[in-house]
């Protein structure tokens, strides 16, 4: 395939007008087996997007998912052959929609699916092991730059994101929220083969955030008590080497 015809083709693929390919054919109905082609390619890519953002697609319905993904596709066309991390920006896309007044919070809904799948697909990896940190003398353990395991994503909103997230994500029969703006911040990471997810305190979320930034205990510590100074940093630490969040 010559490299003009590749672009007609794309071209094509994009807007679903195949008549530039018709000089490239050998017969006028080659053109009808395209749009068959093409009708296969973008439902592909939007059930690849449903089946990353299944909260969104509860929340929207599918009446209103199926365009918004198709539009999605218009702009970003896939890069690589494999879907399974197809739509990383999606959230962005969703924020730019019209018609979501109603719905203030879909892209941070979108941004959680998001780490949902990312923490799936993440790398394996080494977590810190607790066994290290009995075997550590005890003044050396704030000086301590481990970083947070590869899956780990920490998220903030200005709506109780989080909360409504989990109802429709995990919930057939999902509670009512009261639709406030007010901040929340949360994590979703795997342990043991499976994605955790919970909700934190903004100084929990700083605590993390310094971790992930390479700061040290005693510096992220230090960053969360500016924001709470009844701050547990042990407890914390403690939970974290638990629930496999440190990294290895």
């Amino acid at each position: 395939m010559s490299d003009p015809f590749l672009s007609v083709f794309a071209k094509a693929l994009e807007t679903g007008d195949a008549s530039d390919l018709a000089p490239y054919l050998d017969e006028p109905e080659q053109l009808n087996r395209f749009a068959v082609y093409r009708n296969n390619v973008v439902r592909g890519a939007v059930e690849a997007l449903r089946s990353a953002y299944p909260t969104v697609g509860r929340l929207v319905g599918e009446n209103f998912f199926s365009p918004m993904a198709k539009a999605y596709w218009q702009a970003n066309p896939p890069q690589t052959p494999s879907l399974s991390l197809y739509g990383a920006d999606f959230s962005n896309h969703i924020k730019a929609c019209f018609g979501l007044e109603k719905l203030p919070y879909l892209a941070d809904i979108a941004r959680h699916d998001r780490a949902w799948l990312e923490a799936h697909h993440a790398a394996d990896q080494a977590v810190f092991d607790p066994a290290k940190a009995t075997l550590m003398v005890p003044e050396d353990l704030p000086g301590l730059a481990m970083g947070l395991h590869a899956s780990v994503s920490l998220l903030a909103s200005d709506w109780p994101s989080y909360e409504i997230w989990r109802n429709h994500r995990y919930q057939s029969a999902p509670a009512e929220i009261e639709l406030v703006v007010h901040p929340s911040w949360s994590m979703i990471w795997r342990f043991r083969g499976e994605v955790q997810h919970g909700a934190l305190s903004q100084a929990e979320h700083s605590f993390y955030q310094a971790l992930k930034n390479r700061k040290s205990l005693e510096q992220a510590a230090e960053m969360a008590l500016l924001i709470d100074d009844q701050f547990d940093a042990g407890a914390l630490f403690g939970v974290a080497l638990s629930q496999g969040i440190l990294g290895g």
